[in-house]
């Protein structure tokens, strides 16, 4: 369910834009990432699973455990991976998908 409060932020957010931007178009840019941003922020389940699902999806990542936990779009990452590579692969993959504000990369890269 949408709260008020979330409901007067996303009109807000549009009212500026279109005070803000140069033109229509840009207005209508920048108020569609406030909504993608709300949306993310009321659903953090949503949230979550689009970025298993990311990770999931990269071949590069095969293989790694990786649980994602999100709160307000902060999202920690953390398990086991083999490699220093994959480590930076699963944040960038994570900082890609939409209404991620941060990351916090704990995953361990484990001993051969």
């Amino acid at each position: 369910m949408i709260k008020r409060q979330t409901v007067a932020s996303v009109l807000t957010t549009t009212a500026l834009a279109f005070c803000i931007a140069a033109s229509a178009a840009e207005a209508a840019s920048m108020a569609s990432a406030a909504q993608a941003a709300s949306a993310a922020a009321a659903d953090p389940r949503g949230l979550q699973r689009e970025i298993r699902s990311a990770i999931t999806a990269d071949p590069f990542l095969r293989g790694a455990h990786i649980a994602v936990f999100t709160l307000d779009g902060d999202v920690t990452l953390a398990g086991v991976v083999s490699t220093e590579e994959q480590r930076g692969r699963a944040q960038k993959v994570a900082t890609a998908v939409r209404g991620v504000r941060r990351v916090d990369n704990v995953i361990e890269v484990a001993d051969r």
